[in-house]
């Protein structure tokens, strides 16, 4: 049975877009310039945040075999690895688009997200994230950002450009007439060298955000039951 929204609040999708396997290669590593860490995410948010989800939702993973598949899991049809985030993010947007969908919450699966605040800040505009982070910033972060069924028809009929997908949505709107709705609050940590978690001490502090990128899985329990 369908999750309904809270009344009066527009339909959307919560798609956690994860993998089968964590496969980073040298050239991959190369491009982000920091260590990326091959832990357990999705235990991490399945024992924190993802149980206070009241909309729709499903952890999105490319082509897989089915007899594997969790409940809460879907398969697009599209590779799985990093080089094809852009044609998981397209099948994605078809599957929510398609099921009728107001808005697709795209979110990745190292993402903390305070579930009330963000019901009471459902945005309105059609693309809404994290950023800028740098002059001229046409295209917010890749860890949270809300699409629009607006936004969602224009991705669809948009060419295949940059394979990072958070790039290639934000450019693609953005010559359609779409600019993000940068919102701070959709936090992103800036990452050292060998580390892409926010400290266990600025974790400790109050904060407002509505999301917060990245935390471990062990921060993730940690941090939820002491909310």
């Amino acid at each position: 049975m369908a999750v309904q929204n809270p009344e009066g609040q527009p339909k959307f999708f919560l798609g956690v877009f994860s993998c089968h396997k964590y496969k980073y290669t040298n050239s991959d590593l190369a491009k982000d310039w920091f260590t990326r860490p091959k832990a357990d995410r999705l235990s991490g948010i399945r024992n924190s945040w993802l149980k206070d989800v009241t909309c729709d939702y499903k952890i999105i993973k490319g082509i897989g075999d089915e007899a594997l598949r969790q409940p809460d899991e879907l398969f697009l049809n599209c590779m799985d690895d990093y080089h094809h985030s852009t044609d998981k993010l397209r099948a994605l947007i078809k599957y929510t688009f398609d099921k009728g969908y107001d808005y697709l919450l795209k979110v990745d699966d190292d993402v903390y997200l305070y579930w009330d605040r963000l019901m009471q800040n459902v945005p309105t505009a059609d693309y809404v994230g994290g950023g800028p982070f740098g002059p001229g910033d046409t295209y917010c972060s890749g860890a949270t950002y809300w699409l629009s069924r607006r936004a969602m028809n224009i991705l669809l009929t948009s060419p295949a450009g940059c394979w990072a997908e958070d790039r290639w949505a934000g450019e693609a709107l953005n010559r359609n007439g779409i600019k993000c709705a940068f919102d701070t609050r959709y936090h992103v940590v800036k990452p050292t060298r060998t580390n892409q978690y926010i400290s266990d001490a600025d974790l400790a502090l109050p904060n407002n955000y509505l999301t917060l990128h990245s935390l471990s899985p062990d921060q993730m329990r940690r941090h939820h039951h002491g909310h």
